[in-house]
Formats: C-alpha cells, structure tokens, sequence
C-alpha cells in the first residue's frame, strides 16, 4: 500500500478474508509474520502465521455465503502506522444462509513497512460485539439471550457499584 487511507478500502474484502483470490493478495499486503487475533481466534507471529493465516481465511470462506461489506470510516496515524476501519458487514453465513445478518465490524491494523518500501499489515485485529458473532452463526435467539445476559450482568454491576457508594467506597 502507497496510502493506507485511500488503498484500504480497495484491499478490504482481503482483510475481511472474503475475497477468492487470498494467498496471493494476502502475501503482498501481509508481512510473513502476520499476528491475527479475534473474538474466537488467535494467530501469534511467528515463520509460519502468513501460512496460518491464509489456511483460517480458507476455512472462514466456506461458512459465507454472501458477504457485502461497507466501510463506515477510516481513520490512519501516520506516527503509530496504525489504522482503524469501521465495517458494517452484511452476512448470509452457515446453515442459515437464508438469513441476512448486519454485523459492526472494527478491525485494528498495524502497519509496517515491507521490503519494497510500501505499507504492509503486520498485525491484525477484529472486534465484534458477541451477540452479532452468535447471530451469523444461529440467528435470532443466541443473540436475544446474550443481549439478555449482558444487561443481567449489568444491572448486578451496577447494583453493586451503588451499593460499593452507600457504605463509603469511592
């Protein structure tokens, strides 16, 4: 990449891992010792995560059926080379392929540069919200009782954070 915030959004379904021709895109605009990690996966640096990685997306392609992707924002730090993207992912994944699921997607990268002198992805992360990963995978009700657990879990926080306030904890 010449330009993180104009190239980004041109390589995002490599990002993604959608796209159909990956070993060879990914080898250009990943560094070999690429470290990945998301909500269920994690790929640490070392000779052979560029291989790992490919293999992962490989798999991944298999459960998407339909993947139409949208990029909300980009936001780049020259100083840090690290970018931000924020993604709204629509997904039509496993058994439920009927189902069209929107899913916010931010995906943290770092970049370094390769030996060529240009931009490369040299470590990658994904943060999605636990009920939209559910919901690609079983739609409609695993997220319905993760939605419901997290405010469960809240309002005991914040029943306690109150109770914490009444008995002098600051």
């Amino acid at each position: 990449m010449d330009d993180p915030l104009t190239d980004i959004p041109d390589i995002l379904p490599i990002i993604l891992g959608s796209s159909q021709k990956l070993s060879s895109d990914q080898t250009i605009y990943y560094h070999e010792n690429i470290e990945y990690k998301n909500f269920v996966q994690y790929i640490p640096s070392n000779k052979h995560s560029l291989e790992n990685f490919i293999a992962l997306n490989r798999l991944n392609r298999v459960f998407i059926w339909n993947d139409k992707s949208r990029i909300n924002d980009v936001w780049y730090n020259e100083e840090s080379r690290k970018a931000v993207i924020e993604v709204t992912q629509s997904v039509r994944r496993g058994i439920f392929f009927w189902v069209e699921r929107r899913n916010r997607l931010i995906i943290k990268l770092d970049l370094t540069f390769g030996n060529d002198g240009k931009y490369i992805i040299r470590r990658q992360e994904e943060f999605i919200q636990p009920e939209d990963f559910v919901g690609t995978l079983i739609p409609s009700i695993v997220p319905t009782i993760v939605t419901i657990q997290k405010i469960v879990i809240g309002i005991i926080a914040i029943g306690i954070g109150r109770l914490l306030g009444l008995i002098g904890c600051t």
